[in-house]
């Protein structure tokens, strides 16, 4: 005979899809016939760029450009710029087809290496690595007891931070900007855009968000003009998203990814310089947890018949915290033998490594990469990379156990030139990490007993027991195949395990 036990299913996130795939980045690089020729290389630069992520048949297609950008210096030292498009695609396996799915990507350029064939041929060969996760709901099934006067239940009530809400949506932002107290915008040499969440209101099944996207541009004023001018511009957003779960009581993990963005040079009959128009692609992903209280069947048996317990052993989230917070980096940066005269263009990006969790910390290994584009003493223009290694060090106040998201990003960058040779740093940057308190438990999933055996009964009433302290009476109870309930009675206890040693009367059934 098999017993009926009350299933009921909590929500989890799971993952159908984390993979890395490698993109490789190989141009022939020809100048167009409006470029002058190349004197000396600054810097090549590669920007990887989504446009479709299409989920069909178990298979995530993506596709996108990179774009490949050029600066160099032409035979009267000016800065020059030129760049170049190149279609890619790739194709990932999930292993399992999820319901309602949640697409993630990022890319992260890994090596580059440019090499000039001539005054106006190059070839340029790198890689950048394509992250893609694709997440679902998944369920973790708990059994609770029914009614069923025959079994001896040991349960077990559990506050799980549940998954109750996971959407992602698309859209767009951007401006016009129009040049204020800088020289016009005649030609684009280089851009950045960043896209980052400022803060963010959960409402009943909708997440409200205000963000941000800076933009940094290089350019050139005029077509004779020979040194670059740069402007940071900061163009703010807003979005509610529909995500059916979400409520006052559920923790939001929200996460805003840049896919692509596109700069353009318009005219304005209104005006006599040009007006640069961003736009750009973002994706913007929910996932929330709320508490729920959940019984489960830790051990069963029955006062009659011999039983057989089929038990598994599950994973569960009881706690889940969104930890975000802000530090500051500071940092001597050694340009060598360059003789710094002045700083055309300071650009810093950040890049996660790896992170670690355990009971103390969860540290996250970074890097920074400096890029400065200067005068030298000489006045010629100079371009320097350096890397900057790093570890941040967040105590684990609350016996996290399991990181389920992580991100970091720049909020501000400021700097100083100490001397020609160094600068000082000034980093500001945010970190949002999803963590949880995960917890094992053995279960009771299916309870079987055979009929035609009966258990043996005492010849007794009662038995006296010299119990220890420390000793639960679900243990005594079993022990002596009787009911927990009447060792409670006749001994007028309260507690489900003995503080002291202790008597007790266990009345058989």
């Amino acid at each position: 005979m098999e017993f009926n036990l009350k299933k009921t299913s909590v929500g989890v996130l799971s993952s159908a899809l984390d993979a890395v795939s490698e993109q490789p980045v190989d141009i022939d690089f020809t100048l167009p016939d409006y470029c002058p020729d190349i004197e000396k290389i600054l810097r090549c630069k590669i920007t990887p760029k989504i446009y479709n992520r299409n989920l069909s048949g178990g298979q995530l297609q993506i596709d996108g450009t990179t774009v490949v950008t050029i600066l160099y210096t032409d035979s009267k030292n000016s800065v020059r710029a030129c760049e170049q498009s190149v279609p890619f695609n790739t194709s990932l396996s999930l292993k399992e087809i999820p319901d309602n799915p949640v697409i993630e990507t990022y890319t992260k350029c890994e090596y580059l290496n440019c090499r000039p064939l001539s005054q106006r041929r190059l070839t340029v060969h790198g890689a950048f690595s394509l992250y893609a996760k694709v997440y679902n709901r998944g369920t973790v099934e708990l059994f609770s007891p029914e009614n069923d006067e025959e079994l001896e239940f040991n349960t077990k009530n559990i506050t799980v931070s549940a998954l109750t809400a996971l959407c992602e949506e698309q859209f767009s932002a951007g401006d016009e900007i129009q040049i204020v107290n800088k020289p016009p915008v005649e030609l684009v040499l280089d851009s950045d855009v960043r896209a980052n969440i400022t803060d963010y209101k959960i409402i009943p099944d909708k997440l409200m968000f205000n963000g941000e996207l800076s933009v940094r541009l290089i350019y050139l004023s005029s077509a004779d003009a020979t040194t670059p001018q740069q402007i940071d511009y900061v163009i703010p957003f807003s979005k509610i998203v529909d995500c059916h779960g979400l409520n006052e009581n559920t923790t939001a993990s929200v996460k805003l990814s840049l896919l692509s963005y596109d700069i353009r040079l318009k005219s304005d009959i209104l005006s006599e310089t040009p007006v640069v128009n961003i736009d750009s692609r973002l994706s913007a992903t929910v996932a929330g947890f709320t508490p729920e209280e959940v019984e489960v069947v830790l051990d069963a048996y029955s006062t009659e018949f011999p039983v057989e317990l089929e038990k598994s052993r599950i994973t569960l989230p009881i706690d889940t915290k969104v930890i975000e917070d802000t530090f500051m980096l500071k940092n001597a940066v050694e340009l060598s033998d360059c003789d710094i005269s002045e700083i055309i263009d300071f650009n810093v990006n950040y890049s996660l490594q790896n992170y670690i969790v355990n009971d103390e910390n969860i540290t996250l290994n970074s890097k920074l990469n400096v890029c400065v584009l200067a005068l030298n003493g000489d006045k010629e223009p100079v371009y320097i990379e350096r890397a900057i290694e790093f570890a941040k060090e967040i105590e684990n106040t609350s016996g996290f156990n399991n990181i389920s998201a992580v991100s970091a990003e720049i909020l501000s960058v400021s700097y100083r030139i100490s001397d020609n040779s160094t600068i000082e740093l000034r980093c500001e940057i945010k970190y949002s990490i999803t963590a949880d308190v995960n917890e094992s438990y053995t279960i009771v999933s299916a309870i079987t007993a055979d009929e035609e055996k009966k258990l043996s009964k005492r010849s007794c009433a009662l038995v006296l027991y010299f119990a220890d302290a420390g000793e639960e009476l679900w243990d005594i109870a079993k022990r002596y195949n009787t009911r927990k309930k009447l060792i409670y009675e006749e001994n007028e206890l309260e507690g489900d395990v003995l503080e002291t040693p202790e008597m007790l009367l266990i009345p058989m059934v």
